[in-house]
């Protein structure tokens, strides 16, 4: 019998970061969760449930392979997965077909209810949330053909519409879908995710989401009203300003609204400026825009204005060059009489917002035949032309736009100072880029999950819970990593070497490349060891808790 060799008794499986991904998942009970809510449907197959499919996603997502998900089980060939998911499961189990019916399980019973009957209790318990809930949307570009329905059943109705829309990423030549998200807390905690049609308006959907919100946390015996955070899709006459809307808000007042210019508009010098952290000015007023009571922020930002003036300045070049062309172009042109030049000229004028030009105009003989007239010759009669004349800026009309530069009007109707004062109004609405940052997380070209190719809308509607999920796991072990940085005074290398509390986990992920589970096969006696463990890898994985360290056999 042959013996043996070295290579065949010892085999390799690649842990890397996918070990902390794993510990958080388990920190959240996150798969026993999934199947605790979804009861006897969460059995996918005998040998996984969709608590174990959902798992296998997140970890492929955030495990930065460039991987479809049809690729799942080849990823992870070489990968642990007693240690990430549980003993018993192999590669094989994760198929595409399996993971399909995965999705499907969660497009029956609703993808938005899935994922916030598993946020919200995460939420309560582990103290994430906080009065204010943060609301946006994004739009996913998708390619391919979609058909209705989903493999269990071909006459469900649409969970949403791959459809045209207004794309954000400029996209008009490829169907979209629309993703509805809110967050609260400090880190950004993920709460709702809700997919939408392709060419669903903000300026309905926003509210739409909020009544289902409400109506959720009713039906969960959640009784904690938020105060709603939003743009300026949010603020409208026939929505939000109706006495029965019943939901505190703050939100961007539109520019398009009269009052709100007329006030950005101001003179500097002629408002009272407060000087707040962060180079920001504001101005509280009153306002009982739409006939509600509201107290209105005017905000200024030097900052934004030094860039929006820049542009602006571009643009007064812009429509200058436009002028003295199209003016260039009218003096070359003859007219019958003077009235006739005037009317074109100022025709021509009136298209341009912020310069403008005297009229001048110069009358010579017209003669029958063309080139140089005879001596002798009469005029037939005369020719007027319109004489380039300088351009000027409109001063009053340039100085109140230029006014408008940096400056912004918020609203909330909550009339209470004392609780919500003036700074944390603006405080509040900076806190939306916590969900613009969630959405460019879901967009890194690293996740693969911009560009979808499910088969159906059931499918994609069910991938953006797991795509939510996805965020809600980076979000925690991201604040939960800060967070004990700060409570225990230490630090961790960036890029650059520097010690610094606020590391992103995305280069922690990339300091802990290489780890490597290494077995040794005798017979049927097996020894495990992990490999390339440095003393800052170990660092790091203990700042994720037990389960990482037991992951990485610490």
């Amino acid at each position: 019998m042959p013996k043996t060799s070295a290579r065949q008794r010892i085999t390799t499986q690649k842990l890397d970061h996918l070990g902390l991904v794993a510990g958080i998942i388990k920190e959240l009970s996150l798969a026993e969760r999934i199947n605790a809510f979804l009861g006897p449907k969460a059995t996918v197959t005998e040998k996984i449930s969709v608590g174990d499919g959902v798992t296998a996603m997140i970890l492929n997502g955030l495990g930065f392979s460039h991987r479809a998900l049809y690729l799942l089980s080849r990823f992870f060939e070489n990968k642990p997965l007693h240690r990430l998911i549980r003993p018993g499961i192999q590669p094989e189990f994760l198929n595409d077909d399996a993971l399909g019916k995965c999705l499907d399980i969660i497009a029956e019973s609703d993808p938005t209810s899935f994922f916030a009957n598993l946020a919200f209790p995460i939420a309560n318990q582990r103290k994430y949330r906080r009065r204010f809930a943060r609301l946006d949307s994004t739009t996913f570009s998708l390619e391919g053909a979609y058909t209705k329905g989903g493999k269990t059943d071909q006459d469900a109705p649409e969970l949403i519409k791959v459809t045209y829309g207004h794309s954000k990423k400029h996209r008009p030549d490829l169907k979209q879908i629309i993703l509805s998200m809110v967050n609260s807390g400090d880190g950004g905690f993920p709460l709702w995710a809700e997919p939408l049609d392709g060419n669903a308006s903000d300026k309905a959907s926003f509210h739409q989401t909020i009544s289902r919100v409400r109506a959720f946390q009713k039906a969960i015996g959640d009784h904690h009203d938020f105060h709603w955070v939003a743009d300026s899709a949010l603020y409208s006459k026939d929505q939000l300003l109706r006495a029965s809307q019943g939901f505190t808000w703050v939100t961007r007042v539109p520019e398009t609204i009269k009052e709100a210019r007329e006030l950005t508009e101001l003179p500097s010098e002629s408002i009272p400026w407060l000087e707040v952290n962060g180079g920001y000015k504001i101005h509280p007023v009153t306002s009982t825009y739409g006939g509600i009571e509201q107290r209105w922020l005017l905000v200024f930002s030097q900052e934004a204005f030094e860039r929006e003036n820049v542009t602006f300045e571009k643009q007064l070049q812009k429509e200058r060059e436009a002028m003295r062309k199209a003016i260039w172009h009218l003096a070359n042109q003859d007219f019958a009489c003077e009235a006739d030049a005037r009317k074109r000229f100022v025709e021509i004028v009136k298209e341009f917002r912020f310069h403008e030009a005297p009229f001048s105009c110069t009358s010579t003989p017209k003669y029958g035949k063309r080139g140089r007239p005879n001596p002798k010759a009469q005029p037939i009669g005369t020719v007027v032309r319109v004489v380039e004349s300088p351009i000027v800026e409109k001063t009053d009309v340039v100085a109140n736009v230029r006014n408008t530069k940096g400056r912004f009007i918020l609203a909330t109707n909550d009339l209470d100072t004392a609780s919500l004062p003036p700074e944390a109004i603006l405080s509040e609405y900076k806190g939306l880029q916590k969900v613009e940052r969630g959405f460019r997380f879901l967009k890194d070209p690293w996740f693969l999950l911009d560009k979808v190719f499910l088969k159906t809308p059931h499918r994609i509607a069910a991938l953006t819970a797991v795509m939510a999920l996805c965020l809600m796991v980076y979000t925690v072990g991201e604040y939960e990593l800060r967070k004990k940085l700060a409570e225990g005074n230490t630090t961790l290398p960036n890029q650059l070497n520097k010690e610094i509390k606020n590391p992103t986990l995305r280069w922690l992920f990339q300091l802990l490349d290489g780890i490597t589970v290494v077995s040794m096969h005798a017979g049927r006696k097996t020894e495990t060891i992990i490999a390339n463990i440095n003393p800052l890898m170990q660092k790091i994985i203990r700042l994720f808790g037990s389960h990482a360290e037991e992951i990485y056999g610490l």
